[in-house]
């Protein structure tokens, strides 16, 4: 069923692509510049991680507490069965915990990308021309852009600081890789250049 929704939504997409005909964002990314870009999406997905913390321990660690006190009992009474039933219980619960916490992460991440905390957004400013650009696109185009930001930045932050610490790390790696790989290339040809 997931595989079926997740066809005819792309499908869609696609359809709607063609239809729309929309060109292509100019968009210049330079990878020395990843890290600063994303430290205020970064900063803001670290605070909202402790916001979400502090709504959703008081609510939901005491009836954790609970459960892991039957698995406890269960255990020291050596009753497999009811073991066996306050796992499951405690699962299904921590389950339930995490699942209210990302709702509440990505609504707190929402909130911040409406008003402008954007993971998109600033690698278009940092493009030279690239607002010019994107005001010349049709408003369609324009609008689900940053819907579609707004979505992603939303989802970036509900992921937590780390996620996107991930993605600022792979970058800079990636341009570390590329200056040594530059660096050898021109210690390569000035070694093979005839000396005179």
């Amino acid at each position: 069923m997931l595989l079926a929704t997740f066809g005819v939504g792309a499908a869609g997409i696609a359809l709607f692509g063609i239809y729309a005909m929309w060109w292509g964002l100019k968009i210049q990314v330079q990878i020395q510049n990843v890290g600063s870009i994303l430290a205020t999406l970064a900063l803001t997905a670290g605070f909202i991680e402790r916001a979400v913390e502090v709504v959703i321990t008081p609510w939901r660690d005491p009836g954790a507490n609970e459960k892991q006190a039957a698995v406890d009992k269960a255990k020291t009474s050596k009753d497999a069965e009811g073991q066996d039933k306050a796992s499951g219980e405690l699962n299904n619960y921590v389950g339930a915990t995490t699942w209210y916490a990302f709702i509440a992460a990505f609504l707190f991440g929402l909130v911040a990308a409406m008003v402008g905390v954007r993971a998109l957004w600033p690698f278009l400013e940092a493009t030279q021309g690239g607002i010019t650009a994107f005001n010349g696109l049709p408003l369609g185009q324009r609008n689900t852009f940053i819907i579609y930001d707004v979505i992603l930045s939303a989802a970036l932050m509900a992921g937590g600081a780390n996620g996107i610490h991930s993605v600022v790390t792979a970058a800079t790696s990636l341009a570390d890789a590329n200056a040594q790989s530059n660096k050898n290339r021109a210690k390569c040809s000035s070694g093979n250049s005839p000396q005179g």
